[in-house]
């Protein structure tokens, strides 16, 4: 086959399939994060169960890939106020994988910490420059 002379002198753009996972920005630095412990951030997130019934905001100070604080407030029933102070008490010192697998019961939160796995994951929290 018969290439031209603008092919033949094309450069290579890709890594191939090894070129790592995408930079996120955490603390005014880029990080490739390969695992777990390489994710830091602060950042909130607001989750909601039925319309019209309840909703709560969850902060979380994340450093090494590990919750150092976990801040929850509710507008809701009872079991969203007893799954926040369950939330406050058992969120600090898991990872954050710990965190999502954690079932505590309020959708509101659970959708909460999806939102905040999701924001902090992609790069999107509040520390981030």
């Amino acid at each position: 086959m018969n290439y031209s002379h603008e092919v033949e002198n094309m450069c290579i753009v890709a890594k191939g399939p090894k070129h790592g996972p995408a930079p996120i920005p955490e603390e005014a630095k880029w990080v490739k994060a390969y695992e777990i412990k390489d994710i830091s951030g602060f950042t909130h997130g607001v989750g909601w169960c039925a319309p019209q019934q309840g909703t709560c905001k969850l902060t979380l100070n994340v450093k090494n890939g590990i919750v150092e604080e976990a801040l929850v407030e509710t507008l809701g029933c009872s079991g969203m106020t007893h799954s926040a102070a369950m939330a406050a008490e058992i969120l600090p010192g898991k990872t954050l994988l710990e965190c999502l697998n954690t079932d505590l019961v309020c959708d509101a939160i659970n959708v909460a910490m999806r939102e905040l796995f999701l924001q902090i994951v992609y790069g999107r929290s509040q520390s981030a420059f």
